[in-house]
């Protein structure tokens, strides 16, 4: 081959490897066009994610506020508050683009609803055709707090003498009354009872005409005759003798509440005290002073039995007897809750000592007032059977556990500002 043609040749060739790379130039740059936009995207959605995020948290709390001055604003000042609320909890791209919510507000049923819409401007997303991003939220929240009824069943044995821990539960129980009373926005809305129990609980006297007590109990006592032989003296307790004091039913009524009581296993002994300054059973209240009275005349004295404390925190929180005063388990907005809180082992009912067949008791105690309806908070003060405590709460979060008496107070007041607080609907 000639050289000049030889050099043609390679001159053509380079023309074409110029050209293939242009092709490729321009084949890469179409590709990008879809990654850029993905990776865009990406980047877009996260921001809008944030956004999201933001936007929920300030709804939230927007409707919180509003249920907690929803009876001292009128509806205008109550939406006017709410776009500023949710306003002040914006910041960035989400600030720039709230304008105002939709508020619905239901006076007659204590309802607030309130939503709201974000368009979050795109960068990258935009090659691919999206210039924005909606976000939504939505919340709901009432005013107030729901019907309550609450069972304190609370230990009054002879341990609860020590380490200061009866001066503590006083202190606590009376602060948890003063929390519930505080948020009662209308008569009757929160009632409490107080359940002290040892072995047994006791009742006020005037109940002795009741029909579903019974006057079987016996007591014996032992006396030497004059020629020093024991001699037996056996009473039967009856309407006159009787102060009130009352022993576990018959098995397996004793962990049960029957709303009908009739047949003799399912009435309650009527017996003589094995503690006397055991304090009384109060119903179910918003008498807050007659509460706290209850509360400041609890004594430590007596052996443990926490099924009967399960009980009898179950049979006030029902409608049928031996107490009347509670509502229905079906009723709207309402929520019945109990405390259970014990420092020591069982030790003693009606029908033995032995703690760990009282145990097996208490267990399904606890499991009928879950059952029935009831939330069941546990505290467990220095001492007692962890294990048995912790499967009576209702929820691993509604057991308690303090080491020293002074963390009561606190304790008490985390659950009654969990039981009372506003709490969003959905």
């Amino acid at each position: 081959m000639r050289v000049p043609a030889m050099l043609k040749r390679l001159k053509w060739l380079r023309r074409l490897r110029s050209d293939e790379r242009g092709n490729v130039m321009v084949m890469f740059s179409f590709a990008m066009v879809p990654i850029i936009g993905l990776t865009g995207a990406t980047i877009d959605y996260s921001r809008a994610s944030e956004a999201r995020m933001m936007l929920n948290s300030a709804v939230d709390s927007a409707a919180l506020m509003a249920a907690r001055d929803a009876t001292k604003l009128s509806d205008s000042e109550l939406r006017e508050r709410i776009n500023k609320w949710i306003a002040a909890n914006l910041s960035g791209e989400a600030a720039k683009s709230f304008t105002s919510a939709t508020i619905s507000i239901d006076r007659t049923n204590r309802i607030i609803t309130v939503g709201a819409n974000l368009a979050v401007d795109t960068s990258l997303a935009r090659v691919m055709g999206q210039n924005s991003i909606a976000v939504a939220s939505s919340a709901q929240s009432t005013w107030g707090t729901n019907t309550i009824e609450l069972a304190l069943a609370l230990d009054n044995t002879g341990s609860m003498a020590s380490s200061g821990k009866m001066d503590a539960l006083k202190a606590a129980s009376l602060d948890l009354i003063k929390i519930m009373k505080e948020a009662t926005l209308t008569t009757d809305q929160i009632r409490i009872s107080v359940v002290p129990f040892a072995t047994q609980v006791k009742v006020s006297t005037s109940l002795k005409d009741e029909s579903w007590l019974r006057f079987d109990q016996t007591q014996t006592t032992w006396s030497r005759d004059r020629w020093g032989n024991w001699i037996a003296n056996t009473v039967t307790i009856n309407k006159s003798s009787w102060t009130g004091c009352i022993s576990d039913r018959d098995q397996p009524n004793d962990v049960k509440d029957n709303e009908s009581v009739s047949a003799y296993a399912t009435l309650y002994p009527a017996d003589f005290c094995a503690q006397s300054t055991l304090a009384p059973i109060t119903p179910l209240t918003s008498d807050w002073t007659a509460l706290t009275n209850a509360i400041n005349a609890m004594t430590p004295v007596g052996n443990t039995n926490v099924t009967i404390g399960a009980n009898w925190g179950m049979a006030t929180l029902t409608p049928g007897a031996p107490f009347t005063g509670a509502k229905a388990f079906n009723t709207p907005r309402l929520q019945k809750y109990m405390i259970l809180l014990t420092d020591g082992e069982n030790t003693q009912n009606r029908f033995t000592t032995n703690g760990s067949a009282i145990d097996d008791r208490t267990k399904l105690a606890c499991q009928s007032a879950k059952d029935a309806g009831i939330r069941v908070y546990t505290v467990r003060v220095i001492n007692g059977d962890r294990t048995l405590l912790q499967n009576c709460a209702s929820t691993p979060s509604m057991y308690y556990e303090v080491s020293n008496a002074a963390q009561l107070t606190p304790v008490f007041q985390q659950i009654a500002r969990e039981i009372s607080q506003i709490r969003l609907t959905q």
